[in-house]
């Protein structure tokens, strides 16, 4: 084999190698990988791979790559972007970093520092994983994750529920939301049991309450639709 064949078999080989470590960053099994251990850690089961939360994640990388800011498309996402070689492996790893900002005592993070991230890695409840990642226009790689069932909601509810304990108020933090509260072993399941005894008290027919009764609660636990 003359020298010049043997160069050009070491160039494609270096090519490939090079190829394959940034591809091995990349991989559904990096994703999981990195996951899978911060969770194991903490006691919580793996997640597997989903191949639609995958595509979603991807087109919405894509469609970051104008701008390459870390806006959330939606609950249950993770997001993460850096320059260089900034690999899938190196995004879940920033995120899993933040585990020191988070109590679990209080299930809130540490002195306003940032653990969302963190406690979206290992939320129990989450069992499926798709992430992508896009390079974008400045050069820089944009990376997205997304969870299911995701954190978002859970973890919004809880933190809600601890900053009212003060006082105990029944005050919404927002739309779209139940709230209940009675002393003794009040359980989460009685307070559903509450809202949906409010059942009659709301008419299907006029998709109102009766006058003068409260079905907002049911309404908002069965999905129906109220005018009032």
């Amino acid at each position: 084999m003359g020298l010049f064949n043997i160069s050009l078999l070491l160039t494609c080989l270096m090519v490939l190698a090079i190829f394959h470590s940034c591809e091995a960053q990349n991989s559904p099994q990096d994703y999981l990988a990195v996951h899978n251990d911060a969770r194991a850690q903490v006691g919580v089961g793996p997640m597997s791979w989903d191949a639609n939360l995958a595509s979603r994640a991807q087109n919405y990388a894509n469609s970051r790559a104008g701008d390459c800011n870390l806006i959330h498309s939606g609950a249950g996402e993770n997001l993460a972007k850096g320059g260089g070689d900034f690999t899938g492996r190196a995004a879940v790893q920033l995120w899993v970093s933040e585990r020191p900002s988070y109590n679990y005592a209080t299930n809130q993070c540490v002195g306003g520092k940032k653990c969302r991230h963190y406690t979206q890695v290992v939320w129990r409840n989450s069992v499926r994983l798709g992430c992508g990642r896009a390079r974008c226009n400045n050069g820089w790689w944009f990376i997205s994750c997304n969870y299911d069932p995701d954190a978002g909601l859970a973890s919004r509810a809880q933190n809600y529920a601890n900053s009212r304990a003060g006082n105990c108020n029944l005050i919404h933090s927002g739309a779209w939301e139940n709230l209940a509260k009675t002393g003794g072993n009040f359980t989460g399941r009685a307070a559903v049991q509450l809202w949906v005894s409010k059942k009659l008290n709301y008419n299907y027919g006029t998709h109102q309450c009766a006058s003068g009764q409260m079905c907002g609660h049911y309404t908002q636990v069965v999905g129906a639709t109220q005018s009032d």
